[in-house]
């Protein structure tokens, strides 16, 4: 090649025209409006009279394009781009990945002619965009003339085309991220549950109209911490529970009175997305049903006591046969079922009521020994032994004796079911930052991993072959979740099938008083 046509030399001569390019291809993101301003100075620069630019996306398809003839119909526009692609010019950039000159078209046959076209060709010029080594897109400068451009017309239109291959892969970024966010935006605004997200320093970044409505946020408010804007002290808590290392899920109430479920989740190097559902009425129906259950099971204690009396009377009769006799113990048996069955969900009904009234600063570790103390026979008859490990330091808290021991029978009962002769129960008492926290650890034959969101639910039963004999209603483990959510505490379970489970209960603490009564 000539010096005189080197890039260096040329880019040198031309550095200031290169430079406006550049300024210009820089004044906007806006992919349609990139590739107009870069046909149109890429046309003016070189001296052609009409152009045509082509995108392509990943497969190499025409993804975007710019026709020399804006005024055809949407089918022709198709065919055009389909001929000049398979057969003409435009094509053979693509393929080749290089740019060239035609300097007569009537003696050059990668030239097509289209049907009823307008514009008479008789040179031209076409390079391809080439980004990270892949042909991202080409353009073609035509005129009416023949041998118009030269050598130094096509390094230029390289060097320009250089260029734009980077404003036109950015231009592109920016118009799909721009799409992504404009789908995300419509997709959240859509959902009817509350949205919002703040970045990692706690502000808020996004609200969609749910949130904005209840919560009181708007976009004038982004950029401003969350502390300063969310009212509502329980959401505010809840999110920095979460954010402290917390349950990512819980029941908030606003003050309004409604009842949200909440869920929180970490968005890598973006920060926090809360999502909140209103169950309000869930909990109206669920108070409904709790309150005709509490009154079904309180009227069927008196005929269950009157069947108990007379099933006594019968066991009582010197002449009952052995099998009749058998049958009575069965009938007793399951009376006595019942009558728990009944006493359980007297209690939820009344835990769910409201407990707060018997609240008193209680010694947390002194409640967990007496519980444990008072599981002690039933321990022996199977033969399983209790070890209990508790700080040398009291902690305190402010709740239910009554309630939170039942929390601790309930757990080490349901423990001593599952548990095989010989096996062992260890409760660990211990302060956890602000929390109070026991766990009640088992060797028993482990809990699925699928099975272990609904323990806590009302009525479930594992119904495994290991613990089939064993399972009560499954009201033992719904009543100390309830109890622990009326102390503002935490439940949850950790277990594999095989090496036992480990249930674990964290309650915020408190200042003891000087005298406390437990």
């Amino acid at each position: 090649m000539n010096a005189t046509l080197s890039p260096g030399s040329l880019a040198v001569e031309w550095g200031g025209l290169l430079y406006e390019i550049a300024r210009q291809f820089a004044s906007t993101l806006d992919l349609d409006e990139v590739l107009s301003n870069v046909l149109d100075l890429i046309v003016q620069t070189l001296g052609a009279n009409a152009g045509s630019i082509f995108l392509f996306d990943q497969d190499g398809y025409v993804s975007k394009s710019i026709l020399a003839r804006s005024d055809l119909a949407p089918e022709v526009k198709r065919h055009a781009i389909v001929t000049v692609m398979e057969r003409g010019f435009a094509g053979w950039v693509f393929q080749n990945q290089k740019s060239d000159i035609i300097f007569d078209t009537e003696t050059d046959g990668r030239w097509v002619i289209l049907p009823a076209t307008s514009i008479i060709t008789r040179s031209a010029m076409g390079a391809p965009f080439v980004r990270r080594g892949k042909v991202v897109g080409i353009v073609v400068i035509m005129h009416p003339e023949p041998n118009v451009f030269t050598p130094r017309h096509l390094l230029l239109l390289e060097m320009i085309s250089t260029q734009a291959a980077a404003v036109i892969e950015n231009a592109a970024m920016y118009a799909q991220a721009n799409n992504e966010r404009q789908t995300l935006q419509a997709i959240i605004s859509g959902v009817r549950d509350i949205t919002v997200v703040s970045d990692l320093l706690d502000r808020l970044i996004l609200a969609n109209p749910a949130a904005q409505q209840v919560l009181g946020l708007s976009q004038a408010l982004y950029g401003t911490f969350l502390d300063e804007l969310i009212k509502e002290k329980e959401v505010i808590e809840f999110y920095r529970s979460v954010i402290n290392g917390g349950d990512a899920e819980r029941e908030v109430t606003l003050s309004n009175g409604r009842v949200y479920s909440c869920s929180m989740v970490k968005i890598p190097e973006v920060g926090w997305m809360i999502g909140m559902h209103d169950v309000t009425a869930h909990k109206q129906l669920d108070a409904s049903k709790s309150e005709f259950v509490s009154h079904v099971s309180h009227d069927l204690r008196s005929p269950l006591a009157v069947i108990q009396g007379y099933v006594w009377l019968l066991d009582q009769l010197p002449r009952l046969s052995k099998e009749a006799r058998g049958y009575v113990k069965e009938i007793y048996r399951l009376i006595e079922r019942m009558a728990e069955l009944i006493n359980n969900l007297l209690d939820l009904s009344q835990i769910e009521m409201g407990i707060e009234a018997d609240f008193k600063d209680i010694s947390f570790t002194e409640v967990v020994a007496k519980a444990v103390d008072s599981m002690q026979a039933m321990a022996e008859t199977k033969q399983v032994q209790l070890v209990t490990e508790l700080p040398a330091d009291v902690l305190s808290l402010r709740g239910s004796p009554l309630r939170l021991g039942q929390v601790i029978t309930n757990l080490v009962g349901n423990a001593l079911k599952f548990t095989p002769p010989e096996g062992v129960i260890t409760i660990r008492v211990a302060a956890d930052g602000n929390y109070a926290t026991v766990k009640v650890t088992d060797t028993g034959p482990g809990i699925p991993e699928a099975l272990q969101p609904q323990l806590f639910q009302k009525f479930t039963r594992l119904a495994q072959k290991a613990t089939r004999t064993n399972e009560g209603y499954g009201l033992g483990l719904a009543i100390v979740k309830t109890i622990v959510d009326a102390h503002k505490g935490q439940v949850w379970v950790k277990s594999q099938e095989g090496q036992g489970s480990t249930f674990t209960v964290s309650i915020p603490m408190q200042s003891l008083l000087e005298n406390p009564a437990v």
